[in-house]
């Protein structure tokens, strides 16, 4: 499953890029270590191709994301896209069949939302992306433990139950915010003023966010 995802991702944002100006590349992306929307495509072009080179020293940290990026600052799209699709086969190959933990097919879903959003499009499609919140859904629960219970559901009625303490606290959001807070493109401020009853702990609010927790407030796309 996870290798059609990551193929329909690659694709789609393949074709986003395609069509940019060189103003839109240079445009800052919101959640990233400082990246351009050039630099995002840098990134997914160069994990892609240090899995077919097995390069693999430092995956999936800070300095093996910026290698990508520094390495192919120059490269016009063309190259980066062409690279991107040449090493795609061995990327796939890669993945495991459901999502459990971080990946390249969580990755390529998580930037194309931000490439979406620092871009000012509308919110990718549901189907693209339900797999990943079905999994992360339940992390909050992973460190409350039994000091609380969180009960979340979305607009369709989907519910996660998180933690087995006594206090129980529920949390109604849209799903794509939901997904997006859990990949930690949200901020504390965005989440707190998410549906809860009774208001959250701080605790509970820094529960969510599989990268950490962040503090600024990030863009939020049209349905």
């Amino acid at each position: 499953m996870l290798d059609a995802i990551y193929r329909a991702a690659r694709g789609r944002i393949s074709t986003l890029a395609a069509g940019l100006t060189d103003d839109q590349l240079r445009i800052p992306v919101p959640a990233t270590p400082g990246w351009s929307v050039h630099d995002v495509l840098a990134h997914l072009a160069g994990g892609a191709a240090d899995v077919l080179a097995q390069r693999l020293d430092g995956a999936p940290g800070e300095y093996w994301t910026a290698r990508h990026v520094a390495e192919r600052r120059e490269r016009t799209v063309g190259d980066l896209l062409d690279e991107w699709e040449h090493a795609s086969p061995a990327a796939e190959a890669s993945l495991p069949e459901r999502f459990t933990g971080p990946n390249l097919a969580a990755d390529v879903i998580c930037h194309e939302g931000d490439l979406c959003e620092a871009l000012g499009l509308p919110r990718t499609d549901r189907e693209h992306w339900q797999p990943f919140l079905d999994v992360l859904g339940r992390l909050p629960g992973r460190l409350l433990g039994d000091t609380a219970t969180l009960v979340i559901s979305d607009e369709l009625g989907q519910q996660w139950r998180c933690g087995s303490g006594e206090s129980v606290t529920t949390l109604r959001a849209d799903g794509y915010e939901l997904m997006r807070g859990l990949f930690s493109r949200r901020s504390r401020n965005q989440i707190a003023g998410w549906d809860w009853s009774p208001e959250p702990s701080a605790q509970l609010v820094d529960s969510f966010g599989v990268f950490g927790h962040r503090d600024d407030d990030q863009p939020i796309p049209a349905c």
